[in-house]
C-alpha cells in the first residue's frame, strides 16, 4: 500500500498498515433498506422474514447478510441468495426501485431514508468491525502538502455536518 507516487490513500479496513500512519475517519453500521412499497401489510416479527423479499447482495461484502442475521442470533439458508451487485450505488438503486432489500452502510442511504425513497424494514444496525481511514507513509507526516491535507481532513471530520452522519 502507498507504493509508487501516492502521498495519501483512503481505505476501508483495519487501522494498521506497516510503514504508514493511519487516521480513522469514521466507522459504519449496516442497515437493511428497501422501497416502502416492498413491505408487506403486516410488519415483520423476526428478521428472517426479510428473506420473503429478495436479498440484494454486494460483491464486496459477500458475507454481510449472514453476519447481519448472525449478529441477532438468527440463521437462514437464504443469506447468500439473491442478485449480486458490484457497487453500493447499484444496490441502493435496486432497492429503491423495488428489486429487494439491501444491506448497506447507513451513511450512504441517509438522503434516501430522509426523503422516504427507502425505509428500514427491521430495526437492527450492525456495526462494522472495519472503518474508513486516511493513510500516509510514516516519513511523510511533515511534508507540507500531506500535513496540510491531514489537518484539513481533521477539521472536516470535526464539522457539525459530518457528525450528523
Amino acid at each position: 500500500m502507498l507504493q509508487g507516487r501516492s502521498d495519501l490513500a483512503f481505505y476501508f479496513g483495519q487501522g494498521s498498515r506497516p510503514g504508514t500512519e493511519c487516521l480513522k475517519l469514521f466507522g459504519e453500521e449496516l442497515v437493511p433498506v428497501c422501497a416502502p412499497g416492498s413491505l408487506p401489510d403486516q410488519p415483520f416479527t423476526d428478521p428472517t422474514q426479510l428473506t420473503d423479499l429478495v436479498l440484494l447482495q454486494n460483491a464486496s461484502r459477500p458475507q454481510a447478510w449472514h453476519d447481519w442475521f448472525d449478529s441477532q442470533g438468527y440463521h437462514t439458508e437464504h443469506s447468500y441468495h439473491g442478485p449480486r451487485f458490484e457497487t453500493f450505488y447499484m444496490c441502493i438503486r435496486a432497492a429503491q426501485v423495488g428489486c429487494g432489500v439491501a444491506l448497506l452502510p447507513r451513511f450512504l442511504v441517509e438522503e434516501e431514508l430522509a426523503d422516504g425513497k427507502l425505509v428500514i424494514p427491521w430495526q437492527h444496525a450492525m456495526p462494522s468491525s472495519d472503518a474508513y481511514y486516511l493513510a500516509y507513509p510514516e516519513h511523510a507526516a511533515e511534508v507540507p502538502k500531506v500535513r496540510d491535507f491531514v489537518k484539513w481532513m481533521l477539521e472536516q471530520i470535526d464539522s457539525p455536518a459530518v457528525q450528523q452522519v
